[in-house]
């Protein structure tokens, strides 16, 4: 039994840490927003960061990427692995399952993900919830393609 206990004491530490530290957002980093993004979430983002969204000519240390249709993920990553650092990340969103109606992306189930993401030559390394309606799904670089380094 308290195996299950501890479990469940677990999740609920983690549903209720805020969503900038489940995404690793720190104070100073270069974030760069792609498509048509969660206003709620960008409003506790500027304030964890601490300064303005970066642009495209600036690496990204994160990308927070709302994809409009699957059909455009592994052009989209492929482009953004090129504008990130190289242990950076880029967090794709995903409605739940279920949820569709609640949110402006589509629900994107991890095994249409992943596939895309190894297509842009990126690997997933962790899954967050986001909300009650949105999850995300971070893309990095594998160690091994990453400059000396890095």
């Amino acid at each position: 039994m308290r195996g299950l206990h501890d479990e469940a004491e677990r999740r609920a530490r983690y549903a209720a840490r805020d969503v900038t530290d489940k995404l690793g957002i720190k104070s100073g980093q270069r974030l760069r927003v792609v498509g048509k993004a969660n206003a709620k979430l960008l409003t506790k983002v500027r304030a964890r960061l601490r300064r303005r969204i970066a642009n495209r000519r600036s690496r990204a240390d994160l990308v927070l990427y709302w994809p409009h249709r699957s059909e455009e993920i592994t052009a989209t990553l492929t482009e953004l692995k090129e504008q990130i650092e190289p242990a950076g990340g880029i967090w794709v969103f995903s409605a739940k399952r279920g949820h569709e109606h609640f949110s402006h992306v589509p629900y994107l189930p991890d095994a249409l993900l992943i596939p895309r993401g190894l297509a842009a030559g990126l690997v997933d390394n962790k899954v967050c919830s986001v909300s009650e309606h949105e999850s995300a799904m971070r893309f990095v670089i594998r160690r091994a393609d990453r400059p000396q380094g890095s």
